[in-house]
């Protein structure tokens, strides 16, 4: 931001506060396969209410299995009243995931499969989960919404998001011609979309 010579003054916060932004706008450009994770927990004796991953995006849950068992996701509704046809379940509760059957032991594995968002960086040290690739993307992002705040450097600032822009789109091509890599390096395996016309209230 210095390079591009702005007149104005900007605290670190504000440029924090950029830089944020523009690693959310670059997340959100496209399905990127690097957002896709997966985390584990381990199940407590007769408990079905547990905890999301603190970085779950939320709409973004693909599938859970319990001790290797895929369950099928319905909504609370169906959740609740049983009204579902599978045998394994979970389903959505506002920063909970809901399982049934509840596990009868401690320490059986959970795998989440979901999808991330960003969290916000607040130390120097701190790490996005953006790719090295995208940090250019990033910072001409972040430059761009600094000039367009610059007294007549708007369309500086704009130059700036739509380089930023075709950065992305290079990065998203070659993403889409590599295919098949989902971002859970071939640990994820679900048949959900063989239960997709099964329970059409969900």
């Amino acid at each position: 931001m210095s390079a591009a010579k702005t007149t104005g003054f900007w605290s670190e916060v504000d440029k924090k506060r950029w830089i944020n932004k523009s690693i959310v706008r670059a997340c959100n450009f496209a399905k990127w396969n690097f957002l896709n994770h997966h985390s584990t927990q381990l199940t407590e004796k007769d408990i079905e209410a547990y905890f999301l991953p603190f970085d779950y995006k939320p709409g973004g849950m693909m599938f859970i299995k319990v001790d290797g068992q895929e369950h099928a996701k319905t909504n609370v509704e169906n959740y609740q009243s049983g009204n579902y046809v599978w045998e394994r379940v979970f389903s959505m509760l506002g920063d909970q995931y809901l399982i049934k059957p509840t596990s009868l032991e401690d320490g059986k594995l959970i795998d989440i499969y979901y999808r991330r968002r960003p969290i916000p960086l607040v130390n120097d040290t701190d790490e996005p989960i953006t790719p090295e690739e995208m940090e250019e993307a990033i910072i001409k992002l972040a430059l761009g919404i600094c000039l367009k705040k610059e007294p007549n450097r708007g369309t500086d600032g704009d130059k700036q998001i739509l380089e930023a822009t075709a950065i992305l789109q290079q990065i998203k091509d070659r993403q889409d011609e590599e295919g098949g890599e989902a971002g859970f390096t071939g640990q994820a395996t679900s048949s959900r979309f063989l239960y997709k016309n099964s329970n059409p209230q969900d």
